[in-house]
């Protein structure tokens, strides 16, 4: 065999390989950017806690201390900034507080669901900016409804609680859940504005009230 065909028979295979190989600087690029929007939506929350719900641009830029162009390198818009943000909010606020409450307390059922009521209430207290700017930005969330979207979550925890704790099973789980996030979620929102009562017992004043609507379908009972 001739000495160019061995070359030529090595480079071939190498072409194979290189052709092969994972693209090692796309990848670290690709989690370099993922890493900086999350680093900018942050920023963005840390802008929220400080100015306020209804924040800039400029706002963000000064607290990520960059410019806009630089912002919007990671950013099709400042839609996809606002969805970015929400999207975090939710998934690494609002609903893991809500079911890490539902999932420790070991009281008894009305114990649990008084527990759930109060860390909602609790955390749109602490965060009441974050919570505002979710709802001036609803529309932007997981299919266009970020309401809706925790409302689906945290309803889905709540009803399978109700669906593996009655003790006659029934099809409405779903329609209770949702019954009880409705109501605390408007209540609550009217609290914020007007807390004409104490937070402790606004808590227990909303569990009175969405225990008498659930405990007959876990006691199997009928008021």
């Amino acid at each position: 065999m001739k000495s160019g065909e061995v070359k030529g028979s090595s480079v071939d295979d190498g072409g194979a390989d290189e052709a092969n190989r994972p693209d090692g600087r796309r990848e670290r690029w690709k989690a370099h950017r993922e890493e900086r929007r999350r680093e900018f939506v942050d920023a963005a929350i840390a802008a929220i806690r400080q100015v306020g719900p209804h924040i800039s641009l400029d706002d963000v830029c000064r607290q990520a201390k960059v410019t806009k162009p630089v912002l919007y390198r990671h950013f099709r818009d400042k839609d996809d900034l606002h969805r970015a943000v929400l999207e975090q909010v939710a998934a690494d606020l609002l609903i893991p507080r809500i079911t890490t409450e539902l999932a420790r307390v070991h009281g008894d059922d009305r114990d649990l669901l008084r527990a759930a009521i109060g860390a909602y209430v609790a955390l749109v207290r602490e965060e009441r900016d974050l919570y505002r700017y979710a709802m001036a930005h609803n529309d932007l969330g997981e299919g266009g409804d970020f309401v809706g979207s925790v409302e689906a979550a945290i309803a889905g925890a709540v009803g399978v609680l109700v669906a593996t704790r009655q003790e006659e099973q029934s099809d409405d789980a779903e329609t209770v859940a949702y019954a009880i996030v409705g109501m605390v979620q408007l209540a609550t929102n009217r609290w914020l504005d007007r807390p004409t009562v104490s937070e402790e017992a606004f808590v227990a004043t909303l569990t009175d009230l969405a225990w008498m609507g659930l405990s007959p379908r876990v006691t199997g009972t009928r008021a």
